[in-house]
């Protein structure tokens, strides 16, 4: 049984160091020319370091950039940077704010942070980028990781004649700068004013003129009078000469 569990252990240290080996060649056999077919993207503490909110990143002629824009900054997402002491251990940078670091197909098989003194390096640096912000400010976090060059950094602690001719991902540099975005203030919206009616007169009626029409009392034409009163005449004079003759009559 002892022995059973001696082998056991004999394997796993085998697997576990076939592993780092395995991803130590990996790390060494990045080349510029075949992150084209990698994936890049930005994870941090502005969202908790996970899958979710990655930002990825576009390429052009080299050079991958990526913006992070946090609309609002909270207190979890500002923490102290640290940097790796050379033996493992991490000891404080002395500033706070937001951390992130850049890496390859959304895993931690290869990644880019901060150049790295203690082990003189950008790739799988334990060296976290970070820019400083506060919370509740609206900011953006411009990135670049830069396939074409080392790291100044890395140039001004090795030999730069060897670095400057042969390009290494050890050393690509990751650049950023944030801005702070100043938000405008909502325009203060009034309750539109009611709109009162018109006022409204009432229409002066002017009656309309009446005509009385009074009815025409007949009166004769004076043409008709006047022959009334001859026709009165002849009926006199008429009677008149009836009345001689009858009295001429009588005497014979």
């Amino acid at each position: 049984m002892r022995k059973s569990k001696i082998l056991a252990t004999v394997v796993s240290s085998a697997l576990v160091a076939s592993v780092a080996a395995t991803a130590a060649i990996s790390v060494s056999a990045i080349k510029a020319e075949d992150m084209s077919s990698h994936k890049v993207g930005i994870v941090g503490s502005f969202n908790d370091w996970s899958k979710d909110g990655e930002v990825w990143m576009t390429e052009n002629n080299g050079v991958w950039e990526g913006t992070v824009d946090i609309p609002e900054v909270t207190d979890t997402m500002v923490v102290d940077a640290t940097t790796d002491d050379g033996s493992g251990g991490q000891i404080p940078r002395g500033i706070k704010g937001i951390t992130f670091k850049v890496r390859l197909d959304g895993d931690w098989g290869d990644s880019w942070g901060d150049y790295e003194a203690a082990y003189d390096r950008t790739l799988n640096s334990q060296t976290n980028c970070c820019v400083e912000a506060k919370a509740g400010t609206h900011v953006k976090i411009n990135v670049k990781l830069d396939t074409t060059k080392n790291s100044p950094e890395a140039l001004a602690n090795s030999d730069s004649d060897a670095k400057e001719d042969d390009v290494d991902s050890n050393w690509w540099p990751v650049t950023y700068t944030v801005e702070e975005v100043k938000d405008e203030a909502p325009a203060e919206s009034k309750p539109a004013e009611a709109s009162k009616p018109a006022a409204t007169k009432p229409a002066t009626t002017t009656p309309a003129a009446t005509t009385t029409t009074t009815e025409d009392t007949a009166s004769p034409a004076t043409g008709d009078t006047t022959s009334a009163v001859a026709l009165v005449a002849v009926v006199l004079a008429s009677l008149g000469t009836a009345v001689v003759m009858t009295k001429k009559a009588s005497k014979e």
